[in-house]
Formats: structure tokens, C-alpha cells, sequence
């Protein structure tokens, strides 16, 4: 019960017309992992030992194997021979099993001793013979989505972030006799990715948290993981192997990660502060920053002295303090103008408090304009006792006026439609709404 190669090309003109059973499978899309043979019998001057049957491959028959096929034949459900190798065969009853396993090497073999069919000698006829196409493509196209955000362990600081991610995947069938015998056996026609698509994706999704993690211990900022596709790639496979790889036979090829979007919660603003401290603790960096900043701000007073013509005493004024600054820094003898910018510009907040810049020190209200108008100053609000307040207290009953708070849920960053009034659990991740939730 073996296979003899032949010319492919004799095969698939001359032959086909000659032998008793010609056996074939057309392209298998992307969508078929698995189909059963076509199988072309023809007239000739020779006795078939197939009366009409089936299932039952007659001695001397040619089964062809295309690009990007695995052929198995089996019989009585088991693997009795196989190949890896486009071409031509001719089956032959009285020899041994051939087995070109071509590019999957001697894993096929030990796999084929687990699970293939002894073989007994004699040219006897089997109950039921078959011939199966095995799709050794890659199955692309294949979309995941975390439901859920990933922990994932910033190891310089330690924190733990939480992400969400989305992207696509590519897997193939690693070990064909494994995946005929773990997973689709007999079948009818075909087997398609729908059979297995939504268990390997859940068991892949379950896997990339601690895929992941494995890669938090590599010290791999969480930034820089869409940079690291082999790396995903490599850990995803590791976690899969027992599950997938030794048990079916199916293992992911690659895995791109697309989008990875950090949940703003406590911890990521605090790693946020944290990265921006060590960029600072530079005092190279330190030093620029403070230099920029400065530059920048006296630029822009330069350009509001220089619209104001001189008739604003005020953009004079700011003007005289931008050229001091400038000429303290270059080492020059500065100039004092506070004085005079004080006694001209002073103006008298609404909360009493004495300023000279364009927003008062105490409360940040606006200075008010030309027309004596404060903004923020009329802000008016409603005590519990009925009363319309103006300041920090009601002038009815003395309350303090009240904070409005905002709610985000610290768990899953969920936020209340209006922003004030969440419910008592969160609607997403079930975790109780508290003093913790508040921004």
C-alpha cells in the first residue's frame, strides 16, 4: 500500500485518460483546511477491482498532489501513507508505505507512528479508502480584539498599566497527521477555519496576557511593543505550543499588533509623571527645557509690546521687562521696570485681591475689560436652601458653595454619560462607584 512517483505531467494529460482512478484536488481557498479527493474513473481494457464503490482506491491508481497541498491516504479512518511533495503517484498495494514528508521533516514520521495504521501485506481489499487534501497555506485575514484591557507590567517603575489591544494574526497547519487525527478525522466533503476559528481565536486572546507579561519581563516598554512583532510573535507561540501545536497539529505563523491603546487611569498618569521626571533628571535636558520656555515667553511679550504702539502703557511696560530679562540673561545691566508697571496697571479683583498681570493671583478671574466687566466675577450658582449666591458662600443660610464632582470608573475607565451622577455599579466591569472613581 505505497506510492510510486511518476511524471506529473504524464499524469495530469495521459494519464489521467489511462489509469482506472485518477484522484485530485482543485485549489484549496483560503477558507478549506481540508477536502476529500475528486476522484475521474475511466473505461478501460483492464478488470477494476472498484465496482462502483466510492471509497475504495483500486490498485494502480494515480493520485496527483498540487502546490501547497498535503495528500493522506487512509484507510478504515487511518493514515496508511502520505505525501508533502507536488507530483504524480501510482498506488501500488503489494509495497510498503512511502511517506514523503518533504519540508515537515522527521516530526511527520514520529507523528505517523503514534497515530498511522501497522500495515498488513497482501494486496487484501479495505472497507473504506480515501484520499484527503490538507491545506498547508498560510489562513490569513484573521482579526482579534482584547474585550478586556491587558495588564501589562512597566518594569522600570513598577506599574502596572492596563491595555487594550487589536490586530491580526496568520496561522497553518504545523503537523498534518496530528491535525487529521486530532481534529477532523472523516469527514464527508470539507473542513473549514469556521470548525476551529472561534476556539483557536478565544485560546489565543487568553494567551496573550501572558504572552505579553512575558515580554514586561524583558523590560519592553509598552510603547515600543508594535515594534516588537517577532517578539508577540515568538511568546504567543510558546504559550500556544502544548495547546495547539501538540495537541491539533495548528500553530499561529505571525501576529501583528496594530493598535495598543494605554486605559487612562491613575497608574498610566503617574507613569507619565514618572517618565517625564527621568527625562528631566538630565540637567542637559533640564537646563534646554527651562531655557525654551523662557525665550518662548519673552517672544511673545515682545510681540504684544510691539502691537500695542507704544500707547498702551501696559505693553510698554511688559516690552521694558522682556528686553531686562533678555539683557540679564546676555550678561548685560538690567532694567527695572517693575515699579512703574505696577503703579499704572494695578487693578482690584472682585475677591479684594490686588493684581498687576492679566489674571488675578488668588481666584484666576480675568482682569476686567475697558468697560469695568470681570469675566467669572457674575458666575452665579444655587444653594440647597433656595438662595442665588455670587461668592464661595450663600449669603442666606452660609454653606460653603458646593464641588461638582466627575466620575471615571478606576477599573475599566468608564464615564457616566453627564459626567456627575454615575449609578451605584459601574455598567461595564461591575466595580461599585466610589470616592476612588472621582477625578
Amino acid at each position: 500500500m505505497g506510492l510510486l512517483k511518476m511524471a506529473f505531467g504524464a499524469a495530469a494529460s495521459t494519464l489521467a485518460d489511462q489509469v482506472l482512478e485518477y484522484f485530485y484536488c482543485d485549489s484549496l481557498e483560503d477558507g478549506v483546511l481540508m477536502r476529500k479527493g475528486s476522484k475521474k474513473t475511466k473505461s478501460t481494457n483492464f478488470a477494476s477491482s472498484n465496482r462502483g464503490s466510492e471509497n475504495i482506491i483500486s490498485n494502480g491508481s494515480v493520485i496527483a498532489v498540487n502546490e501547497g497541498q498535503f495528500m493522506v491516504i487512509v484507510e478504515d479512518g487511518k493514515i496508511v501513507d502520505f505525501s508533502d511533495e507536488p507530483g504524480a503517484y501510482k498506488y501500488d498495494k503489494s509495497t510498503e508505505p512511502s511517506l514523503f514528508y518533504g519540508g515537515f521533516g522527521k516530526g511527520l514520521l514520529a507523528s505517523f507512528k503514534t497515530f498511522g495504521k501497522r500495515f498488513t501485506f497482501g494486496g487484501e481489499t479495505a472497507k473504506d479508502q480515501r484520499v484527503y487534501y490538507i491545506n498547508k497555506k498560510l489562513i490569513t485575514g484573521n482579526k482579534f480584539g482584547s474585550r478586556a484591557p491587558i495588564d501589562y507590567r512597566d518594569m522600570e517603575f513598577n506599574l502596572s498599566i492596563r491595555l487594550a489591544c487589536h490586530g491580526t494574526y496568520v496561522y497553518k497547519i504545523v503537523d498534518p497527521v496530528v491535525f487529521y487525527t486530532q481534529l477532523c478525522a472523516n469527514v464527508e466533503s470539507e473542513y473549514r477555519v469556521e470548525s476551529i476559528q472561534t476556539q483557536f481565536k478565544s485560546d489565543l486572546m487568553s494567551g496573550l496576557a501572558p504572552a505579553l507579561q512575558k515580554l514586561a519581563l524583558q523590560r519592553i516598554p509598552y510603547d515600543m511593543l508594535l515594534a516588537c512583532g517577532d517578539q508577540v510573535t515568538n511568546a504567543i507561540k510558546e504559550v500556544l505550543y502544548n495547546e495547539w501545536e501538540v495537541k491539533a497539529g495548528i500553530n499561529v505563523d505571525r501576529i501583528s499588533l496594530e493598535v495598543i491603546s494605554p486605559i487612562e487611569d491613575e497608574n498610566y498618569k503617574r507613569l507619565q509623571q514618572f517618565q517625564a521626571a527621568r527625562v528631566y533628571a538630565d540637567p542637559n535636558m533640564a537646563q534646554g527645557a527651562k531655557t525654551g520656555a523662557q525665550v518662548e515667553w519673552m517672544q511673545g511679550m515682545g510681540e504684544g509690546a510691539a502691537k500695542g504702539s507704544g500707547s498702551d502703557p501696559m505693553s510698554g511696560a511688559m516690552g521694558m521687562m522682556a528686553m531686562a530679562m533678555m539683557n540679564n540673561m546676555m550678561g548685560n545691566n538690567p532694567v527695572q521696570p517693575q515699579n512703574a508697571a505696577s503703579s499704572v496697571n494695578s487693578w482690584k479683583c472682585s475677591c479684594g485681591k490686588d493684581n498687576t498681570g492679566k489674571f488675578c493671583i488668588e481666584c484666576g478671574k480675568a482682569k476686567p475689560d475697558a468697560s469695568g466687566t470681570q469675566a467669572g466675577a457674575n458666575t452665579a450658582w444655587v444653594c440647597e436652601c433656595g438662595a442665588t449666591n455670587k461668592g464661595k458662600f450663600c449669603s442666606e443660610c452660609g454653606k460653603a458653595k458646593p464641588v461638582v464632582k466627575k466620575y471615571v470608573c478606576d477599573k475599566c475607565g468608564w464615564k457616566p454619560e453627564d459626567g456627575q451622577k454615575p449609578p451605584k455599579f459601574c455598567p461595564e466591569c461591575g466595580d461599585p462607584f466610589n470616592d476612588d472613581d472621582i477625578v
